[in-house]
C-alpha cells in the first residue's frame, strides 16, 4: 500500500473535530474543502461525511458539496441537511445570531453481482440524460430551465424548434438561438 502524504490543510481540516468524517468550512476557496471531502472518503471506509459551516461560509459549504458530487464523486448522495441558528456572545457585550448548516454526504455502496447474475437496469444516484440541454454551449442551468418552461426538454426538442419563435419567447437574439439550434441538430445527428 502506498503512503500518501496529504497537504497540512487537509490533515488539519479533517482532524479539527477529532472525527475523520467532519469537515469544518471556513474562508478558504471551495476546492480546498472538496479535497478535504474526497480525502475523508478515500482515506477510510467512511460512508458519510458531514460539512459544518456558519455565517458567510454556508455558501462555500454548499458549493463544496455540489462540486464534489457533480464533478468528482458522482456516487455521493445528499443525506441530511440541518439548518439552525447559534447565539454568539460579542466582546462588546450582547449577543448576535449566526445561521448554521450541516450537510451530510453519503456514499452509495457499489452493488456486487453474483456470478452468473444478469445485470438489471438500476437508476443511478444522479439521473444522467444523454440529451441534456446544458450540453449545448451557451446553455447553463438557468437557461435550460427557461427552455423547459417553453416545452423544450431535450436537445432533440431544441433541434426541432423554430429559431424566430424561440427568440421571441426567451427575448434573446435570434442569432444566438440559431447557434443553439444548429449545435442541437449536429448533436442529434451524431447519435
Amino acid at each position: 500500500m502506498r503512503n500518501i502524504s496529504y497537504p497540512k490543510f487537509i490533515k488539519r481540516c479533517v482532524s479539527l473535530s477529532g472525527e475523520s468524517n467532519v469537515v469544518y468550512i471556513g474562508r478558504k476557496p471551495p476546492m480546498s474543502y472538496v479535497m478535504a471531502i474526497i480525502t475523508s472518503f478515500t482515506g477510510s471506509n467512511t460512508r458519510e461525511v458531514t460539512l459544518k459551516a456558519r455565517g458567510q461560509s454556508i455558501t462555500t459549504a454548499v458549493d463544496a458539496a455540489e462540486i464534489t458530487r457533480r464533478r468528482f464523486m458522482k456516487e455521493l448522495n445528499l443525506g441530511e441537511i440541518t439548518i439552525g441558528t447559534e447565539e454568539i456572545q460579542q466582546e462588546e457585550g450582547g449577543a448576535r445570531n449566526v445561521s448554521t448548516i450541516e450537510i451530510t454526504l453519503t456514499r452509495v455502496p457499489p452493488v456486487k453481482k453474483e456470478v452468473g447474475e444478469e445485470s438489471e437496469k438500476t437508476e443511478s444516484a444522479i439521473p444522467i440524460q444523454p440529451t441534456e440541454l446544458t450540453s449545448i454551449e451557451g446553455i447553463g442551468a438557468s437557461r435550460a430551465e427557461k427552455l423547459k418552461s417553453c416545452g423544450i426538454n431535450s436537445v432533440q426538442d431544441l433541434a426541432n424548434f423554430d429559431p424566430k419563435e424561440l427568440s421571441e419567447k426567451l427575448q434573446i437574439s435570434e442569432k444566438r438561438v440559431s447557434k443553439w439550434i444548429d449545435e442541437a441538430k449536429k448533436s442529434s445527428n451524431s447519435k
